[in-house]
């Protein structure tokens, strides 16, 4: 945890009146509950997690995030998950319908927003969570809020709405224009939101400081608003991936991601979350400059691009398959070693692991129709299978074995063999693709090298 943000959650806390009950910028107990329940089983869930841009955050001033939204309950989860921060997030109200469930999101720091869908007075119904807002900003505390409105797993920043803003200039208004509030843009993506084992990065960006708009609210509220919220939405573009819709949207995307592996690769540094989004904000704009300027460069491109990936799905062929390291005949043999040696391991991870890990992904593609849910779903729903999945082989093995210590020993090996059986399967694939193209025929080998770094060429020229 941050050392600055640990300081705060021991020093006295606020009580802060909200509707029939007070909260608090920190709570002990979210603290507790955020190891086991967040930071154990969240990094477990991608195989990559990084933080980019947290220098930007200050822990001694009032903070707004304006989080992009692309993956429901994940984009939550990846704010417990950074630097033990607790921050209050603003939730669909609806949820909070049921006193159970209230409470529990109380717990988490979690506030209601009501939407025009929901058939309440908007105005009127958040005006309490507006001002909830406002006063843990005045208490320095960290406020999240999704200002798209709502949640679409797609590389575009949708139009902002103004509740954001709102709250932001409330709390000037409440310290007669003398709260220093952070306007902090955030970026959250995912390399596949709705599957497993993926990569997920999370940018800040640099701080938007209100006090720089409150000479035009003093004078012209409704411009200042206006002003700010363009503003948000500008840095906000900046610290996610954003492509502008329009009929080649899908396209630019790909070709981004394309462009953005080799690119990282070819210049000797290690392909991380952080690298990729810097390759890709480096080559979007080219792109859809050259759909604008250059349409016909672009649509040939796009139809190289089409024609390149169904060979690749043909041959059951992905990007990596193309890299040089796993064709070398050391590292060749050197696989066929690691196959041997783990198969025990990752057999045995596969055999017990294979309940727990199914049980979560059947129920959220059956009953999860939204698949902008699924991930979350897939999380939450195996927090709970896998610790009682565990514990009842833990008391199994103990009653076999009649010995404690053997049982733990077990309990240690469930996920870490779990783990083994999972890279055991990606490596194998991979290796296997790499075998599948040294046994082409040279002249289809050559003919899908040759396509790659055209297409890769094309794009370096742009």
């Amino acid at each position: 945890m941050d050392q600055r943000l640990l300081k705060r959650l021991f020093a006295p806390q606020p009580q802060i009146p909200f509707r029939d009950r007070h909260v608090q910028p920190y709570t002990y107990g979210y603290w507790l509950v955020q190891p086991p329940l967040i930071g154990i089983p969240y990094k477990y869930y991608y195989t990559r997690f990084e933080i980019a841009g947290w220098e930007n955050v200050p822990t001694d001033k009032p903070v707004l995030f304006a989080i992009s939204h692309r993956n429901a309950f994940m984009d939550s989860l990846a704010f417990v998950n950074t630097k033990g921060t607790q921050v209050w997030q603003l939730a669909r109200g609806d949820a909070f319908n049921k006193p159970l469930m209230a409470k529990l999101f109380y717990f988490f720091h979690m506030l209601p927003l009501w939407r025009e869908r929901d058939g309440v007075d908007t105005k009127a119904t958040n005006q309490p969570t507006f001002e909830a807002c406002a006063d843990l900003l005045m208490n320095n505390a960290m406020v999240g809020i999704y200002p798209e409105g709502n949640c679409v797993n797609e590389d575009h920043i949708r139009p902002l709405k103004k509740g954001i803003c709102r709250i932001a200039f409330l709390t000037g208004e409440r310290s007669d224009f003398t709260a220093d509030v952070h306007i902090i843009p955030v970026g959250v993506m995912y390399t596949g939101a709705e599957k497993f084992k993926q990569w997920q990065l999370i940018h800040f960006g640099k701080p938007i400081m209100l006090k720089d708009y409150y000479a035009l609210y003093q004078t012209n509220a409704a411009q200042a608003i206006n002003v700010l919220k363009d503003d948000i939405e500008v840095a906000m573009k900046q610290t996610a991936s954003h492509v502008q819709h329009g009929p080649y949207h899908h396209d630019i995307v790909d070709l981004s991601h394309f462009y953005a592996r080799r690119s990282v690769l070819e210049k000797g540094e290690q392909y991380t979350p952080y690298r990729k989004f810097l390759a890709e904000k480096e080559i979007v704009p080219r792109l859809e400059a050259c759909n604008t300027e250059n349409h016909d460069t672009l649509k040939q491109l796009v139809h190289d691009f089409h024609v390149y990936r169904n060979k690749l799905k043909q041959h059951n062929f992905r990007e990596n398959t193309f890299d040089t390291s796993r064709h070398h005949p050391f590292t060749l043999t050197m696989m066929v070693l690691y196959f041997m040696l783990m198969l025990p391991f990752a057999a045995f991870g596969a055999a017990i692991n294979f309940l727990p890990y199914m049980i979560p992904h059947w129920f959220a593609q059956r009953k999860i129709k939204q698949r902008i849910f699924i991930s979350s779903a897939q999380y939450v729903i195996g927090l709970i299978v896998f610790p009682v999945y565990y514990l009842i082989l833990f008391v199994i093995v103990w009653s076999i074995l009649n010995s404690v210590l053997s049982g733990l020993i077990f309990l240690i090996a469930f996920p870490i063999t779990g783990s083994i059986a999972f890279y055991y399967r990606r490596d194998l694939k991979k290796w296997l693709s790499a075998r599948r193209f040294r046994k082409l025929p040279a002249a289809e080998r050559e003919l899908l090298i040759t396509m790659r770094d055209g297409i890769y060429s094309k794009l370096q020229s742009l």
